[in-house]
């Protein structure tokens, strides 16, 4: 394939000037902390929390993490996270500790987005609308419900500003697919009667055309959204009002190197509306009360379109499904104080999952010398829902100083029903499935002083299966027909972890080993020719290490850091035969070095650092190779100038060597590129 373009010159000299202030700065002064452990977190233990002493495995990505990187997408933003990985088939998904991203749990404010597609859950919102994000790392159904198993993202969004009225853009350049990313943003804070009201509006665009990487153009690879959010809240004295509304399209095209093959994503499409209310110190033990309903629906639409040979004879299947998934949620918390040394968190979760589909498929035989073929097509059209009612507890007790328990459980009630389906207008048999269970964890917290924290902390994952799995009849491309199967069960996991963190302003550690056991994975099986359907019949166990650490050297003004996921993978298939090319990588992460800098009335931060994972294989259950990926390093600088006056410039430059690599379930990584975006607050 032929080498593409250079990046422009103006870009390359604008990107040069900035890392020559930058280089240049003599009076730096001034640590970068992008390990955080004081930072309160919700989404661990469903408790306000610091991560310090959080028996879970935890990340914050900050306001000013997000303000100090370039907002290409959400998933960029987590992929230094160790054991977060990104999936990528035309749209980008999350991986947390080798489980697939339908095994991830994605909130926004606390409320799921569900998916019921056998491809998992994408991240349907605006990164500049985001005000931080919470990753948990490991199984935790108990407090964030299900789906999961990996883990759980949490993605809290910006509210009103500090003042009556402010107005922010983004406006970003993404060199390696020619792309841009633009957003702005009114909000503000004003008095409103007895109380204060705030408020926000954003609206967002991002085009990406297909990528350019040092062996040539990825055709097609493109992807693009666009994006309007709102928010109004109401404060008076100690209670809280809020309404919000997001509008969020999506669409894509998927790389595949066959040339027979396409796969088109041309809508993902997400409208959500939700209202919430919290009260504070209701009473000497009722600390906080809330309540949020919301009503979300998606809107999805897929192509495929394979060509092959059937002996002599041309086939030609084109597959085209359009989804409506219609989802309601309540959610209700209470935060107590019961007893001395105590503090307890008690919710009920309510969701009802909807989904609508209609699929076609049409196929072309073409014998050989015809010069055209005749086509049949089937169509079919289904209705099928899920309910899931939920109860969970956390208790928190401090049995003394330096020691800290945490007890949770969660029971589960969830009925899933086939509301209508036919198939070239013939009604087909309906069916239902229905589960019960009960999750618990625990965690135990040894902390003799600010600086120290060792934990342990037991915890349980449970994964509903999807519609689609469940009632679906789907085309597997060229392959066949996927038949749902209503007698699935869900998918359990049960984590162990040990962790150490240490902090004392200098240096940073914060270190997890852990242990995941994980049974009746749902697997795609063959039950006759071009014939497939549901099982549960895999399982897994994974172990590893995860370690983020950094030490400031005050006489340099220079920062190393590390951020590293060792881990092992066993997949166990049906027939017994079990292998550790599992597709998750041995070993994956960062490691560089940063330094902060400050001239005159401009400040900022300078970043070197390598990034990247060991090779994988991942084999089938004849022991057959499936698909393998070859490790890679890409070395790259990253830096930001705070000009004041609100005015910030964010630079990434990308695989400075220009080799060729690919990540594990990702596409060929970019060429030499820059991500160059500015951010204004007026």
């Amino acid at each position: 394939m032929a080498r593409t373009a250079p990046l422009p010159f103006r870009v390359v000299l604008l990107s040069s000037a900035v890392w020559g202030a930058a280089l240049n700065a003599t009076a730096a002064f001034g640590q970068s902390e992008p390990i955080v452990l004081d930072t309160i977190t919700l989404v661990a233990t469903g408790l306000p929390t610091e991560i310090m002493q959080s028996p879970a495995s935890i990340s914050v990505i900050s306001a000013d993490d997000i303000r100090e990187s370039a907002p290409v997408s959400v998933a960029t933003l987590m992929r230094n996270i160790p054991g977060v990985n990104i999936q990528e088939e035309g749209i980008e998904r999350i991986s947390i500790r080798g489980e697939d991203s339908r095994r991830v749990a994605i909130l926004i404010d606390g409320q799921k987005l569900t998916d019921h597609t056998n491809y998992g859950q994408p991240v349907l919102i605006d990164p500049t609308t985001i005000e931080r994000i919470e990753v948990v790392r490991g199984s935790s159904s108990v407090v964030s419900g299900s789906r999961a198993i990996g883990g759980v993202i949490n993605i809290i969004t910006k509210r009103g500003a500090d003042r009556p009225f402010a107005l922010s853009t983004t406006a970003g350049y993404i060199s390696a697919t020619e792309g841009y990313r633009v957003s702005i943003s009114a909000a503000g804070t004003v008095q409103a009667g007895a109380g204060k009201m705030d408020y926000r509006l954003t609206a967002g665009r991002m085009e990406q055309n297909d990528r350019h990487t040092p062996d040539g153009i990825l055709k097609p690879s493109d992807v693009s959204d666009r994006s309007l959010s709102g928010h109004l809240g109401y404060q008076l004295g100690n209670q809280y009002f809020g309404l919000r509304g997001q509008a969020y399209d999506l669409s894509a095209n998927v790389f595949v190197e066959e040339n027979d093959f396409s796969i088109a994503l041309p809508k993902r499409d997400l409208r959500k509306i939700s209202a919430f209310y919290e009260i504070s110190d209701v009473t000497p033990w009722l600390r906080q009360l809330s309540a949020d309903l919301y009503y979300q629906t998606v809107e999805r639409e897929f192509i495929s379109n394979v060509s092959t040979q059937a002996g002599p004879m041309a086939l030609n299947v084109r597959a085209e499904s359009e989804d409506e998934q219609r989802t309601t949620g309540l959610n209700l918390r209470a935060e107590m104080d019961l007893w001395p040394g105590t503090r307890t968190v008690a919710g009920l979760e309510i969701e009802d999952d909807r989904l609508d589909t209609d699929k076609t498929t049409t196929t072309t035989i073409t014998p050989p010398g015809a010069p055209a073929g005749f086509t049949t097509s089937a169509s079919s059209h289904d209705e099928a829902s899920i309910r899931t009612i939920s109860l969970f507890a956390q208790h928190e007790v401090s049995f003394s100083e330096i020691w800290t328990g945490t007890f949770g459980a969660r029971w589960y009630d969830v009925d899933a029903d086939h509301e209508d389906s036919t198939t070239d207008g013939i009604a087909n048999d309906r069916n239902s499935n229905s589960d019960s269970l009960l999750l618990g964890s625990a965690g135990l917290v040894w902390s003799p002083d600010d600086s120290l924290a060792v934990r342990a902390n037991l915890s349980q994952g449970y994964i509903y299966p999807t519609l689609g799995q469940l009632f679906l009849t789907t085309a597997a491309g060229g392959e066949g027909t996927i038949y749902g199967n209503p007698d699935l069960k869900p998918e359990t996991s049960t984590t162990f972890e040990l962790g150490l963190r240490y902090d004392t302003g200098a240096t940073t550690v914060d270190a997890a080993l852990f242990y995941t056991d994980a049974d009746d994975y749902i697997a795609r099986v063959a039950t006759g020719p071009r014939s497939f359907t549901y099982e549960n019949v895999d399982a897994a166990k994974s172990w590893g290490l995860e370690l983020q650490a950094e030490h400031h050297l005050t006489a340099w003004n220079l920062t190393p850091y590390v951020s590293v996921a060792l881990m092992r993978r066993e997949l166990e298939y049906s027939n017994g035969y079990s292998t550790f090319d599992s597709g998750a990588p041995t070993t994956s992460g960062r490691i560089g070095i940063r330094r902060d800098w400050q001239v005159g009335s401009l400040r900022g931060n300078l970043d070197l650092y390598l990034r990247g994972e060991s090779g994988t294989d991942l084999r089938g259950e004849d022991g057959s190779l499936n698909s393998s990926y070859g490790g890679y390093a890409t070395l790259n600088m990253k830096g930001d100038v705070d000009f004041g006056n609100g005015l910030m410039l964010v630079a990434e430059l990308n695989n400075l060597t220009d080799r060729s690599y690919q990540p594990y379930e990702q596409m060929p990584g970019a060429e030499r590129s820059v991500n160059l975006f500015f951010t204004k607050s007026f």
